[in-house]
């Protein structure tokens, strides 16, 4: 079954940040307040800015449903290339001390990040 973004926003509760992403963060057990690590659902559009942040703590992310997810690593190794397809089950982690940036490719992408948290945003 095909779900709009518009259904997908609004099934989730997800909540607009940046012009094209919208987020919403996992509760954890019992509705406390997570302990640092958070997981949370992130929508990526076309229209969705593509800046680079650091990564403060190693992060995993993986891509739920919609388009295939890019994701952009540079580290003092080098700059990597990682794609992650809808339903595919892989999880790709992200190591600390570099930096990323993630887009979607060829629609919207529905993926799920477990990592830090950092204030308003999760990535």
């Amino acid at each position: 079954m095909d779900f709009t973004v518009e259904e997908v926003i609004g099934n989730l509760g997800l909540q607009a940040l940046d012009d094209g992403v919208w987020e919403r963060a996992m509760a954890a057990a019992g509705g406390a307040e997570p302990c640092g690590v958070v997981s949370a659902y992130r929508l990526l559009t076309p229209e969705a800015s593509h800046d680079w942040r650091a990564v403060e703590a190693e992060e995993l992310w993986t891509v739920y449903m919609g388009a295939a997810l890019e994701v952009e690593l540079a580290t003092e190794a080098g700059v990597r290339l990682e794609t992650l397809t809808a339903g595919s089950g892989r999880w790709l982690t992200v190591p600390e001390g570099g930096w990323i940036r993630t887009r979607a490719i060829g629609g919207w992408c529905l993926a799920g990040r477990i990592g830090p948290v950092q204030g308003v945003g999760l990535s």
